[in-house]
C-alpha cells in the first residue's frame, strides 16, 4: 500500500508540473501576442489626440506666445544667440571666399566643392595650399582663354561664331566691335 501512495504521489506531482509547465508555456505565449491596429485606426487615434491638444490651446495666439517667450530671454541667453548667428554668418563669409579663390585661380566650375574641401583639410595657407594643389592636380584647371563657340540659328542652318565675352569689354572696345557688325 505504500508503494500504491508513493505512485500516486509521484502521478501527481507529475501533473502538478505539467500544469504548471503548461500555463508557463501559455503565459509566454500570450506576453508575445502583440495589438496590431489597421490605418484606419490609427487615423482614428491620431484624429482623436489632434483634437485633444486643439481643445488644449484653444485661444492662444502663437505670435504672442514666440512674443513671450523672447520676452522671458536673460540678456546672456540673447548674446549667446547673437555670437552663435555671428560665428554662422563668419563661417559662410570664410567659405565664400574660399571659393571665390578657387575660381579665381581657374577651376572648373564643377570641381570646385571638392577643390576647397581638399584644400581646407591641408595644414596652411588656404591660398599657398591652393596653389600647390592645383600645381599637383592640373587636372582641375580649365584655360580662361577658351573662346566659347556658339551656334546660331539662321533658318536651318547653323554656323559656328566665335562670340567674345562682353562683359570684360571696355566701352570703346563695345563700340569698335558693334561697329565691325
Amino acid at each position: 500500500m505504500e508503494n500504491e501512495n508513493k505512485n500516486a504521489v509521484t502521478q501527481t506531482e507529475e501533473k502538478t508540473e505539467e500544469a504548471v509547465i503548461g500555463a508557463v508555456e501559455k503565459t509566454e505565449k500570450e506576453e508575445k501576442v502583440e495589438k496590431t491596429f489597421t490605418q484606419e485606426e490609427v487615423n482614428a487615434m491620431l484624429k482623436k489626440e489632434n483634437a485633444k491638444i486643439s481643445k488644449k490651446y484653444e485661444g492662444i495666439d502663437l505670435e504672442e506666445y514666440k512674443k513671450w517667450k523672447e520676452d522671458q530671454k536673460t540678456a546672456e541667453e540673447k548674446q549667446v544667440e547673437k555670437e552663435t548667428k555671428y560665428q554662422e554668418t563668419l563661417s559662410q563669409n570664410v567659405s565664400l571666399e574660399q571659393e571665390n579663390k578657387v575660381l579665381k585661380s581657374g577651376v572648373n566650375v564643377d570641381d570646385v566643392d571638392y577643390v576647397v574641401f581638399k584644400v581646407s583639410k591641408m595644414e596652411g595657407e588656404f591660398e599657398e595650399n591652393l596653389a600647390s594643389f592645383l600645381e599637383d592636380n592640373p587636372k582641375y584647371l580649365t584655360s580662361n582663354k577658351e573662346v566659347v563657340e556658339k551656334t546660331v540659328d539662321l533658318g536651318g542652318e547653323h554656323k559656328a561664331t566665335n562670340t567674345p565675352d562682353l562683359s570684360k569689354m571696355s566701352y570703346e572696345e563695345y563700340k569698335a566691335y558693334r561697329k565691325k557688325q
